[in-house]
C-alpha cells in the first residue's frame, strides 16, 4: 500500500523520538550522575576540643575549634575517580592539616583499584566520599583515616533535615590510632611527660601513681595489669570514635556529619588492652553554613534530575507516539478516479474557465 512521503517522515520522527527518550533517560542520565571530573567541594565542622588536665587528669572544659575540610579529584580514568580528602583544624594553639587520598567508584562512590602507578589508602571498602544514589537502609561501613578501619554503622531513623528527607544512621567502634599524623603527636606528648623515650612506654611507677585520678570504672582492671607488668609499661593509642549521619535519601551523600571521637591512654597487658586515660577529645558536626549549601545544591540537583529523568523523556514519548498514530491516520493517499473524462471535484475552484467560442 502506497504511503504519504509526509506520513513516512512523521512515522521516522516519531520512532526517533521514542528511542530519544530511552537514550536520555538510560544513557544520559547516568552520565550525568557521575561524580564530575572537575569536583572540588568544601564544608566546614565546628566544634569543641577537651584536652587532658594535668591537674585533675580530666578532660578540662573543651575549647572552641573548626575544620575545613574539601574534597577534590585529582585525576579520572574512566569510572575511576582519584579523590583526595584533605582536613585544615584550627586549633587554640595553632593549625594542623592531615590529607588522605582514594579510589572511587564514580557511579555509586564505593572503594575501586587505584590506576597504575598511583598512590591511594586503602579505606577497607569503607564509605568516604558519599554513600551511592537513592542508599537503602541496610547497615554500612565508614572509613575512619584515624584508626584506617571501616567503622560500621546501623540504621536510626527516617527524618527531614531542612526540607531534605534522610536516613539517620550511628554507630560508635574503637580501635588503635594508626594514623602517623594523629599518633606522632600523642606520643610526642606522652615523651614530653615521661622527659624520656619516644612515648612507647611510661615507667610503671609513674602509671601506679595515676591510679587514685583514674574513674573508678577503670581503677581495678589497671591495678591488676600493672601488678605483672615491666618497670617499661608497653602502652597502646586507642581512638573511641561515635559517627552519627544524616544522609540524603535520593543523593546518598551526607547532609550533617556528627563526630565525637576519644583518644585514649592504654597500658598493653599480654593482648589486652587496658584503658587509663582520655587525652582528648573531639566534637565536631557539619556548619549550618554548609547544612544550607548542600541542601540548595541537592534541590538544584534534583530539579535537573527529574527533568531528565521523567519530563524531557515523557514529552519526547508522548510527541513521538502522536505523531506515529497521526502518521497511521493519514497513511494512505487522497484516491483519485482513472476513468476518461475523469476529474479533480475541485479543478474548477482551481482552473480558470475556458469557454470555446461559438462559430
Amino acid at each position: 500500500m502506497a504511503m504519504r512521503r509526509s506520513s513516512i517522515v512523521l512515522l521516522i520522527v516519531g520512532l526517533l523520538l521514542i528511542a530519544a527518550a530511552a537514550a536520555i533517560k538510560y544513557v544520559a542520565v547516568p552520565q550525568l550522575s557521575k561524580l564530575p571530573e572537575d569536583t572540588n567541594e568544601a564544608a566546614t565542622f565546628t566544634g569543641t576540643l577537651r584536652q587532658l588536665d594535668p591537674t585533675t587528669f580530666a578532660l578540662d572544659a573543651g575549647a572552641p575549634i573548626t575544620i575545613d575540610r574539601s574534597v577534590k579529584v585529582d585525576q579520572v580514568v574512566g569510572d575511576t575517580a582519584v579523590v583526595t580528602s584533605t582536613a585544615v583544624t584550627h586549633l587554640p594553639n595553632g593549625d594542623s592539616t592531615d590529607a588522605h587520598t582514594y579510589a572511587i567508584s564514580r557511579t555509586d562512590y564505593t572503594q575501586v583499584s587505584a590506576p597504575d602507578g598511583v598512590q591511594v589508602e586503602d579505606q577497607r571498602g569503607g564509605v568516604t566520599l558519599s554513600f551511592p544514589m537513592n542508599p537503602t537502609t541496610d547497615d554500612a561501613l565508614v572509613y575512619d583515616s584515624v584508626t584506617r578501619t571501616a567503622q560500621p554503622v546501623t540504621y536510626t531513623e527516617t527524618s527531614t533535615l531542612e526540607g531534605r528527607e534522610v536516613f539517620g544512621f550511628t554507630g560508635t567502634t574503637t580501635a588503635p590510632i594508626a594514623d602517623p599524623a594523629v599518633l606522632g603527636p600523642v606520643k610526642a606528648g606522652i615523651a614530653a611527660l615521661a622527659q624520656n623515650g619516644d612515648g612507647s612506654t611510661l615507667p610503671k611507677a609513674m602509671l601506679q601513681s595515676l591510679i587514685p585520678a583514674l574513674p573508678a570504672d577503670r581503677t581495678d582492671d589497671a591495678r591488676r595489669a600493672l601488678e605483672t607488668a615491666p618497670d617499661q609499661v608497653p602502652l597502646a593509642f586507642t581512638s573511641q570514635n561515635t559517627t552519627t549521619l544524616a544522609v540524603d535519601t535520593r543523593f546518598g551523600a551526607p547532609i550533617n556529619t556528627a563526630q565525637t571521637q576519644t583518644t585514649v591512654l592504654n597500658v598493653q597487658s599480654g593482648n589486652a588492652i587496658i584503658p587509663l586515660l582520655d587525652l582528648s577529645q573531639v566534637q565536631v558536626q557539619t556548619s549550618d553554613a554548609s547544612i544550607q549549601s548542600a541542601v540548595q545544591k541537592f534541590v538544584q540537583g534534583e530539579r535537573q534530575l527529574n527533568l531528565l529523568t521523567v519530563w524531557v523523556p515523557l514529552a519526547s514519548a508522548l510527541l513521538g507516539a502522536l505523531l506515529i498514530i497521526v502518521a497511521i491516520i493519514r497513511r494512505t493517499p487522497t484516491e483519485r478516479g482513472d476513468g476518461p473524462g475523469a476529474s479533480d471535484p475541485n479543478e474548477s475552484l482551481t482552473q480558470p474557465q475556458v469557454t470555446r467560442a461559438r462559430g
